[in-house]
């Protein structure tokens, strides 16, 4: 894995967390759902179990989300610590920026104050200089 796309972990698994979020509301409000017609119906047996089938999935996307929230916050803890290896404040604030806050290239550029060619100049310089690092936490990453 190449560090542009370890970097680029922590976005997508924002993302991935954002619709588990997502897929366990709708997972509820279909068990409300179905608590609600099992009331009205009068509790038929076969009907529960589809209620008990939905809260236990609730429940695996809960385990699932919880687990992922975990790994989120240990890769960007790793990520802050790689970026802090840079010497260059404006190298740091960027690569922060976009790979931390999610940022794109261009608003990044905006609050920065440079232009975006600048943007992707200091971006590639920074990853140069973090290849180092990079390799060393991967060596400590396979043990």
């Amino acid at each position: 894995m190449t560090i542009k796309k370890y970097l680029s972990q922590f976005s997508k698994l924002d993302k991935i967390i954002d619709s588990s979020f997502l897929r366990i509301e709708e997972l509820k409000k279909f068990s409300l759902k179905s608590r609600s017609f099992l009331s009205a119906a009068g509790g038929n047996l076969g009907r529960a179990s589809n209620v008990e089938k939905a809260l236990e999935r609730v429940e695996k996307a809960e385990k699932r989300l919880t687990n992922d929230i975990d790994k989120y916050f240990d890769l960007q803890e790793k990520i802050q610590n790689l970026v802090l290896a840079l010497d260059n404040y404006e190298e740091r604030a960027l690569l922060e920026r976009h790979y931390l806050l999610g940022q794109t290239w261009e608003k990044v550029a905006e609050e920065c104050f440079v232009s975006l060619r600048t943007v992707h100049y200091l971006h590639n310089n920074a990853l140069k200089k973090l290849e180092p690092y990079y390799e060393k936490l991967k060596e400590g990453l396979s043990c």
